[in-house]
């Protein structure tokens, strides 16, 4: 599978971005702000590729390694990146899920003639997804340790913002 700086140098990148999204001062403010890698991965995404982590046989058009993370730096400036689940095989012949990452043709479109009202609706599904995943540690801490134990831990945390030493110690 092709690596996406084959055809996306950061230079070649920003160009088409820059002409892509040109006269749309929200989203050029947003282009020039990212690091290499997620101008890379953004350029191809809006010219209808899908990307997915390198070392995987799935159908995507191109591999980027540490796909998610790069994905994720898009997601925290409110892009609207979509994921399907592909099964694929793994390394030791078992199955597992992999990403494959692409923009639709309707949010590519309303990022170009309404980008403020797609980035705020990206920004309430950041928002809920963070509340989701924190209400499920919340839950997986209390069955471990206990509702008071954790009300005495989120009272101290809001009494002493400062995050407490670990008591681990390096091996």
């Amino acid at each position: 599978m092709e690596k996406v700086t084959d055809q996306y140098s950061p230079e070649i990148a920003r160009h088409k971005l820059n002409a892509y999204f040109s006269g749309n001062f929200i989203m050029l403010d947003v282009i020039k702000r990212l690091q290499k890698s997620s101008l890379c991965v953004f350029a191809a995404l809006c010219d209808g590729k899908t990307i997915t982590t390198a070392g995987y046989e799935i159908n995507a058009d191109f591999s980027v390694k540490r796909a998610s993370a790069v994905i994720h730096s898009l997601k925290l400036k409110n892009l609207p990146v979509s994921t399907n689940s592909v099964s694929t095989g793994s390394d030791v012949g078992g199955i597992t899920n992999q990403a494959v990452f692409f923009i639709s043709k309707e949010d590519l479109q309303s990022l170009k003639s309404e980008p403020e009202e797609i980035m705020r609706k990206c920004a309430r599904l950041h928002a809920q997804h963070k509340r989701s995943h924190a209400q499920r540690d919340i839950a997986r801490l209390c069955k471990e340790f206990g509702k008071e134990a954790i009300l005495k831990l989120v009272n101290q945390a809001a009494a002493n913002p400062k995050m407490p030493p670990d008591g681990m110690s390096a091996c």
